[in-house]
């Protein structure tokens, strides 16, 4: 017999792990307003492993440090010649020899096939096992072509494509990516999860002491209304006799500090 399961609620945005700004904009442009989400750098060990254990991994060790709920990702890039390598470990591999250095460990082979591998890993809790999500996307290593703003973007050409990720609008590459086919196993798992999304409290707690900033604001600049006419008129005091004014500022700095 079937136990209908219980709604879990969740009370705060899911944190997005990452520190890149250009993988953050993606991954809002894809998932858009399906998932309350926010983004935090944090500090996670450089694992060892398959792809969708190193990913789970990183998804516990970030919900211990976040408290919460987390969303973490890894992409790998996947030469077909070389049994998957350099596959997780592109990173260090880019970091280190740069793009020419990615494209060269294909040199000595003709095939020049590869696929762009996306996981993400996400978990309730640090007590909670992380549920993981694939997205795959093939094609083949080319020499450098495009912005080389966003790692291995240049050297990657997906199949039935003559442009690059790097080269592609990023409209055209987020309805092809590894990182939009994993997204939408993500978006279609929290649409038919039972988990319920409950962060209006923080959100109108946000709006109220913006309320009471802008409100704050509004009566020191009430209370600073008068300021110009008494500037003008010391001014004025200045030039019409220079010693009195000196007597007078004294005497205005005394009394404001007697006011205090």
């Amino acid at each position: 017999m079937a136990v209908e399961a219980l709604k879990v609620v969740i009370t705060r945005p899911v944190t997005f792990v990452t520190g890149n700004a250009k993988k953050l904009e993606e991954v809002r442009a894809i998932i858009g307003q399906s998932i309350p989400l926010r983004s935090m750098k944090i500090d996670l060990p450089e694992l060892q492993g398959e792809p969708d254990e190193i990913s789970k991994q990183k998804a516990r060790l970030a919900a211990e440090k976040v408290k919460g709920p987390v969303l973490v990702e890894d992409t790998c890039l996947c030469y077909n010649a070389l049994k998957g390598l350099p596959g997780p470990y592109v990173k260090w591999h880019l970091d280190k020899t740069g793009l020419e250095g990615l494209n060269n460990l294909l040199h000595a082979y003709e095939d020049k096939s590869a696929y762009a591998l996306c996981t993400f890993s996400f978990a309730l809790d640090a007590d909670s096992e992380p549920v993981t999500f694939n997205g795959k996307t093939m094609g083949k290593i080319v020499p450098p072509r495009g912005p080389k703003d966003f790692g291995w973007d240049p050297i990657f050409q997906p199949d039935g494509y003559e442009q690059t990720f790097a080269e592609m609008s990023k409209e055209e590459k987020n309805k092809i990516s590894h990182r939009y086919r994993a997204l939408s196993s993500v978006k279609a798992y929290f649409a038919e999860s039972e988990f319920v999304f409950k962060t209006d409290d923080s959100k109108e707690n946000e709006q109220n002491a913006s309320d009471k900033s802008k409100k704050d604001s509004s009566v020191e600049n009430e209370k600073g209304d008068s300021t110009p006419n008494n500037e003008s008129n010391k001014r004025k005091r200045e030039d019409d006799v220079d010693s009195e004014a000196t007597e007078e500022d004294g005497s205005g700095k005394k009394a404001n500090v007697e006011k205090k």
